[in-house]
């Protein structure tokens, strides 16, 4: 049988893959640790969000531009959320390691040069608190006073049963979204005062390919739109990666076709997130730009604050599309880090056309390392003090250690990237290893020295079902079409 495109299999994939739903400006994210013996009750309730339709799906997405969605709800589970809802892995299709072993585990600490055992949550046992089972993400569309007097229904509640579950829970800021100066219309800003969600990969087929928004987005990005479009397997298993190969799709126990045909796979339409908690130190942050200026800040950051790179060379303060505003590559653009340093936080997490042997090689490389980012800033209420900010920083991608784990370890955290020496991330760096930062040409000097700006709370693996692997999930037996003709008609 002939393997179907991912096109074609939109409604079994969340929404979330398809979108950061940047129209819906209220978020929140629960992360959830059942209680023992209240696995039943925990189903029930996850189940309900599925029944209320609250969990879109990509194909629902697509739709949305006729038919707006207002609410939106993504559910993921942990390795020890599955063990714990009885999802067992076979032993012929087992899930990867880094997801197995947890963000929290000793080895992963290693690598990734963490320290979970200070954190508030994790994904693993005996770190701090209990493991993490489900995270809960949750859009919503903000409504102003007239609109909330007016509606003839509230939105549905979420809240979990703190009786079976115990609840962290992550608000959104509710400044996140702001109409700056130059603006057109609200846009996301981070804690720090700099633009959010740009560089997004797009994912091949995810995308409608027609349409007179997407048209606008090719036109304006140019020749460089193809730098960004991406194989499906890179961030959805079960589909051709950048390798042109399919991607390794986990099984579990009594998922149907499992007994008789190795074809069916669990895995097929999810993904992999990458999930951290991370703290701004907002303070910190306007004590250093005091002492050297918002030019040293964005320097720091690698993009201006409107989102417009370094080495914009048109009108200042122009209102540029997002698309246009990362059209640029930095070997043709900024190959000594004049405009951008080579160790801003911008161009590490994403190097572009930087370090390979020429431009394309170097375009197709980065690709088998990006990362589709779905968070969104926080803000913590902390009594008698001033509000705790930051990321929550959510990245799905389909091969944990090839995307995320090397971009963390070999381009962020790397004290030799790009042939710099003895420097980290000026972001997320550790105080004793983020003592410099590199500016060549920079008026006031080269280095200047750093101080902690971020500290992470929590972080751990979780796996996103499609729809049909998260009905199976929550004790829904009767797997949609979708779900159990598409398994064996993909991977065959």
């Amino acid at each position: 049988m002939k393997a179907s495109h991912l096109s074609e299999q939109l409604e079994d994939i969340q929404g979330m893959l398809g979108s950061g739903y940047g129209w819906l400006k209220t978020s929140r994210f629960w992360l959830l640790t059942i209680k023992v013996g209240r696995e039943n009750d925990a189903r029930a309730w996850l189940a309900g969000l599925v029944d209320k339709r609250l969990v879109v799906s990509a194909a629902d997405v697509r739709k949305s531009r006729k038919h707006p969605i207002n609410d939106a709800v993504a559910i993921a589970f942990s390795y020890l959320g599955l063990a714990k809802l009885g999802c067992e892995e076979t032993a012929a299709h087992p899930f990867p390691s880094p997801f197995s072993s947890g963000m929290g585990c000793d080895l992963r600490a290693l690598l990734l040069r963490d320290s979970p055992r200070e954190w508030r949550w994790s994904d693993v046992e005996g770190g701090a608190g209990g493991p993490v089972h489900v995270l809960v993400a949750e859009w919503r569309r903000r409504q102003d006073a007239a609109e909330t007097a007016s509606a003839p229904e509230k939105p549905p509640e979420l809240d979990p049963d703190p009786d079976v579950f115990d609840i962290i829970k992550v608000d959104n800021d509710p400044c996140a979204f702001q109409q700056k100066e130059g603006d057109k219309e609200e846009k996301l800003y981070e804690s720090f005062g700099f633009r959010d969600g740009l560089a997004q990969p797009v994912i091949s087929e995810l995308r409608e390919e027609r349409g007179s928004g997407l048209r606008q987005v090719r036109q304006d990005a140019g020749a460089l739109y193809a730098d960004r479009v991406v194989a499906p397997g890179e961030f959805v298993l079960g589909y051709r990666n950048e390798y042109d190969e399919l991607t390794y799709c986990p099984n579990v126990k009594r998922w149907p076709g499992d007994a008789t045909y190795t074809s069916g796979r669990f895995a097929l339409n999810g993904t992999y997130l990458a999930v951290r908690q991370i703290e701004q130190d907002v303070d910190a942050f306007a004590k250093f730009e005091a002492t050297y200026g918002a030019a040293v800040c964005e320097k720091v950051m690698g993009r201006r604050r409107n989102g417009l790179p370094l080495t914009w060379q048109g009108t200042p303060g122009a209102s540029i599309s997002d698309s246009r505003a990362d059209a640029f590559r930095f070997r043709v653009d900024d190959a000594n880090g004049f405009g951008c340093p080579k160790g801003a936080h911008i161009r590490r997490v994403n190097p572009r056309d930087t370090l390979g042997v020429d431009v394309q090689s170097s375009i197709k490389s980065v690709k088998l390392h990006r990362l589709l980012r779905r968070g969104r800033p926080y803000r913590e209420e902390v009594a008698n003090d001033k509000p705790r900010k930051g990321i929550f920083f959510i990245a799905c991608n389909a091969d944990l250690e090839r995307q995320f784990e090397f971009i963390y370890q070999r381009w962020l955290r790397n004290p030799r990237f790009a042939c710099l020496h003895d420097q980290d991330d000026p972001l997320v760096g550790k105080p004793d290893t983020a003592k410099s930062f590199s500016m060549p040409g920079l008026a006031s000097g080269e280095e200047v020295s750093l101080a902690a700006f971020t500290r992470t709370l929590g972080g751990g693996y979780f796996f996103l079902p499609g729809i049909s692997a998260l009905k199976f999930i929550l004790g829904r037996e009767n797997i949609s079409k979708v779900g159990s003709e598409t398994v064996g008609a993909l991977a065959r």
